[in-house]
């Protein structure tokens, strides 16, 4: 089957939401320098699952007729849709972006791109989020939960969320905390039979309060306990902005890392 084209321009609506939910699939998602919303290419090899795009409300959709969220073994991912699409970068028209998936390899750089709120629902597979460059609008809310998938979310600090929370189940998730801090920012992180590793700048104020039960938690150079909590040495020094990290790994490893 040929690839398609996908081609959503912004609509009249102020509030601007765009919803994805889609069964197994590859999908990758990249700033666009052009003027539509979302555009790019998807490719079904099984001519049976094209997507259903619905651009009449103010909710505007890309799903499936009936998407399965069941768990598909990674050999069968060959014969699954693929999705590469750009999305629009004009920070005039910010918008709410929420993905729901399931067994699915997805690999997003929302580098620049205006988001005001960020949801994610993963089951199971594998999820990249990086955020390459600042995002140019303030986010409410960043929100990552999932089964057992293996999630690696980059570049964090240039989101420009005041709060995020993960939660997932067994899973292994790397959260790097790079980029640069525009205002203070609170996280939550609520793991079970999990690995997770923090990764943060040394140069960000950072203040990590680390809850586990039965598991471990491994912390590396460049950080002073204080008060039950782990400090960067800017954070120390009373800095600004201050990211503060409260994460609750049960079962689990929990790492935190100065970068």
């Amino acid at each position: 089957m040929p690839d398609k084209e996908i081609n959503v321009a912004y609509s009249a609506a102020d509030d601007l939401h765009l919803w994805i939910a889609l069964g197994a699939c590859r999908f990758e998602a990249r700033p666009s320098a052009k003027q539509s919303w979302v555009g790019g290419t998807y490719h079904d090899p099984t001519g049976k699952r094209a997507p259903i795009i619905n651009t009449e409300r103010q909710l505007v959709t890309i799903t499936e007729a009936e998407p399965s969220f069941e768990r598909i073994p990674n050999a069968v991912f060959e014969g699954v849709p693929r999705y590469a699409l750009e999305l629009g970068k004009d920070k005039k028209r910010p918008f709410t972006l929420t993905i729901v998936t399931g067994a699915s390899e997805f690999d997003l750089d929302l580098g620049g791109v205006p988001l005001k709120a960020l949801s994610v629902r993963q089951g199971v597979g594998r999820f990249n989020l990086d955020f390459s460059a600042p995002n140019p609008v303030p986010m409410t809310l960043l929100e990552v939960s999932s089964g057992a998938a293996g999630i690696v979310l980059e570049n964090l600090s240039n989101a420009n969320f005041s709060r995020m929370h993960l939660s997932g189940g067994a899973a292994d998730y790397r959260l790097d905390f790079g980029g640069e801090l525009e205002r203070s920012a609170e996280v939550m992180i609520e793991a079970g039979l999990s690995g997770v590793e923090i990764a943060v700048r040394g140069s960000t104020a950072a203040e990590i309060v680390a809850e586990t039960t039965l598991g471990s938690v491994d912390v590396g150079d460049g950080f002073t306990m204080k008060e039950g909590a782990f400090l960067t040495g800017a954070a120390i020094a009373g800095e600004q902005p201050l990211l503060t990290i409260r994460a609750g790994v049960r079962l689990g490893a929990l790492q935190i890392r100065r970068t």
